[in-house]
């Protein structure tokens, strides 16, 4: 009696692996299929759409930070699933792309026109009537101009610090006496404001952007100047702890590695869809980060509000 034995699996094939941050980009994207989900209750599919978003800046700060170090430490040899480093960092941008894409969809076209029919509006400035405008403009003289820190870039003024994960305004302006033009950076403020500003008479709930009321009061930021063009951005900084298990003192070894989380390096810009090119060269260029790490947002930056 003959008896057929099935070959050995080569267990080298990179066909019996995943990629871990592939792998990991699929976990959150069932995490936006919640979101997705208009089975799920209301609240908990916005909730849903801010996991996502929180996840996956902590994917930025330590997963994707790490291949970076790969690929500038001069790794090419491919792993376990057959990819190299710039073969892994060229998968993760095209499927975080497909990620975003859906959850710009699934906020503009179910969960804001289903909070709308709640009652629950996020709007723009233009968006409101005149005495909500009035309130407006009352509160950015009273609460929101004195804690802003407008910073213009040029000779002798270095392209400010962005710090981890802060939403700022990019500013383009011109001296209308010289035609000279500058750009700036005013940091949206979120540690000290809320990101949404209350516009709603009693017992109604419409909300516009702290970011859209700095936009549209840029005149008495920089006055005497020609605010040409404005966008939003968003960066997020190289945040994988690296602790010494055997430091004399791991809860100072700790502190300072959180420290330093704050001036990493940039792995991810996000800008909005209508920024113009003259603002995302300059933002590119003074993060010296390369384009593909620039990744367009459509709607609102920082989703974890």
């Amino acid at each position: 009696m003959t008896i057929e034995t099935t070959p050995a699996q080569d267990l080298r094939s990179s066909e019996l692996y995943t990629n871990r941050e592939l792998s990991w980009l699929d976990f959150n994207g069932r995490v936006l299929e919640l979101a997705e989900d208009d089975g799920v209750p209301l609240m908990e599919r916005v909730k849903f759409a801010a996991i996502w978003t929180s996840n996956l800046d902590e994917f930025f700060m330590v997963r994707v930070a790490g291949v970076h170090d790969q690929i500038e430490a001069g790794l090419t040899e491919p792993g376990a699933d057959g990819r190299t480093p710039a073969q892994v960092l060229a998968a993760i941008r095209e499927r975080v792309l497909e990620q975003y894409e859906r959850h710009a969809r699934c906020v503009r076209d179910e969960l804001r026109p289903a909070l709308d029919r709640h009652g629950i509006r996020i709007v723009r400035c233009d968006e409101v009537d005149d005495d909500a405008r009035e309130g407006l403009d009352a509160r950015f003289r009273r609460q929101i101009f004195p804690v802003l820190t407008p910073l213009a870039v040029g000779l002798g003024r270095p392209f400010p610090y962005i710090s981890n994960l802060s939403l700022s305004l990019a500013v383009l302006l011109r001296d209308p006496q010289t035609q000279h033009r500058t750009f700036a950076r005013v940091k949206v403020p979120k540690e000290m404001l809320a990101r949404f500003v209350d516009v709603g008479d009693e017992g109604e709930r419409v909300y516009v952007p702290l970011e859209d009321v700095m936009a549209t009061h840029l005149d008495a930021l920089f006055p005497g100047m020609e605010v040409l063009d404005h966008g939003v951005f968003r960066v997020t900084r190289d945040g994988d702890l690296e602790v010494d298990d055997e430091a004399d003192d791991l809860l100072e070894a700790v502190e300072a590695e959180l420290r330093r989380r704050r001036f990493g390096e940039a792995i991810r810009v996000e800008i909005d869809t209508g920024m113009s090119d003259a603002l995302r060269e300059q933002i590119v260029s003074a993060l010296k980060v390369a384009e593909r790490q620039v990744y367009e947002v459509e709607g609102l930056l920082d989703g974890t509000d």
